[in-house]
């Protein structure tokens, strides 16, 4: 490829932002566009978010609550490569019978994306110009009232995990005064890498320990499915007593501190910089009732007007939304690439493979059995 080739060249990235009604995941997505609009020169502008999206009123007009899946896609251009980015947002979870069917659905999603890339592999002619659809990143958007996570919570991102770079984020932070969210934090943190050791995206894994534990899971789960009827009343909202799995064990900050920063590699530093952060407190902008549009403050761009004060929600004082979208599209875009890729795809296309040769040989077996009854015929 000539070198003016490869700088034209085009890339896909797609992000998924899952999580429970009312958490704020569309007005994270409008704010998300909004802000990208706003850093477009602006000749530009105009044409920004003209890509079709699979629901045209999607992020026009005041917000709305998602009813069924969408996307929205726009062109942009980050550290002076084309991106094709693509954000699916989805119909919040309820807390009953319904989540399983919507994590069920969103799995599909993602699964479906992995079939797509194995049809056009197993094609003798390959299009160059194929479209890489599948999910790089999901947002896990976790709602700020919660003290811990619940056991919903653990579930969808147990489940999500092992198809997806999943990311958490607590939504409409504005919620919290700075002491909630220094002892949130660290909360939600316990339960994902001590407690649960959900291998969510960038968490360290104990190699040797991985097949262990997947299996240890797998029996847990069924035990828990099985016995959830006759323990309905006995569960906890906390997260943390649900589960003490882990809770001796060394925590994210133990181990983060065992690293030089100074010393490391840049990605080992991009790693330990995002390890910091996450959760990533996220602020969406008040929208105009009738537009939808951020509503218009003097020196604030995309923010909030309380009455009593105003914030500007892109300031990193005030949260973590720049410092996620520089992260996304920056810093570890290649990285959930190749991760989906090396690690989800290729998982899933082995799996599918050894389903497809597990049914071959059956029917083969069966086939060979039905001619040898017809022969003693």
């Amino acid at each position: 490829m000539s070198p003016r080739s490869r700088r034209n060249a085009l890339t896909y990235f797609n992000v998924m932002v899952v999580g429970f009604s009312g958490v704020g995941k569309t007005s994270f997505i409008k704010t998300l566009m909004a802000a990208l609009k706003d850093e477009m020169p602006k000749d530009k502008r105009e044409s920004f978010g003209s890509q079709p999206a699979s629901d045209a009123n999607a992020l026009s007009g005041p917000l709305t609550k998602t009813q069924k899946p969408y996307t929205v896609t726009s062109g942009i251009d980050v550290d002076g490569e084309k991106v094709m980015l693509t954000v699916i947002d989805t119909p919040g979870f309820q807390t009953d019978y319904l989540i399983d069917k919507q994590l069920h659905d969103i799995l599909g999603y993602i699964e479906h994306q992995f079939d797509l890339t194995l049809a056009e592999e197993s094609k003798v002619k390959r299009n160059p110009k194929a479209v890489d659809t599948q999910v790089h990143a999901c947002l896990y958007v976790i709602d700020p009232t919660k003290r811990a996570l619940d056991q919903y919570d653990i579930r969808i991102l147990t489940r999500l995990s092992e198809r997806v770079n999943v990311i958490p984020v607590i939504g409409k932070a504005d919620t919290l005064t700075l002491a909630q969210r220094r002892r949130l934090k660290p909360t939600i943190l316990r339960d994902i890498y001590t407690n649960q050791k959900i291998p969510l995206y960038g968490m360290p894994e104990d190699e040797e320990d991985d097949e262990e534990e997947e299996e240890e899971k797998k029996e847990e789960n069924d035990d828990d499915e099985n016995k959830e009827d006759d323990n309905k009343e006995k569960n906890t909202t906390n997260g943390s007593n649900n589960n003490n799995k882990g809770t001796t064990g060394a925590s994210l900050e133990d181990f983060l501190n065992q690293f030089n920063y100074q010393e490391e590699d840049e990605e080992t530093q991009a790693f330990l910089d995002y390890l910091k952060l996450i959760p990533f407190n996220v602020i969406a902008y008040e929208d105009e009732p009738e537009t939808g549009e951020p509503i218009a403050m003097e020196g604030i761009k995309i923010g909030r007007d309380y009455g009593w004060g105003k914030i500007d929600c892109l300031s990193d004082d005030t949260s973590d939304f720049n410092t996620l979208k520089t992260m996304l599209l920056s810093t570890h875009r290649r990285i959930l690439q190749s991760e989906t890729v090396e690690r989800y795809y290729e998982q899933y296309r082995t799996e599918r493979l050894l389903v497809k040769r597990a049914t071959k040989l059956k029917s083969m077996d069966v086939g060979k059995k039905l001619l040898d009854d017809l022969k003693r015929v």
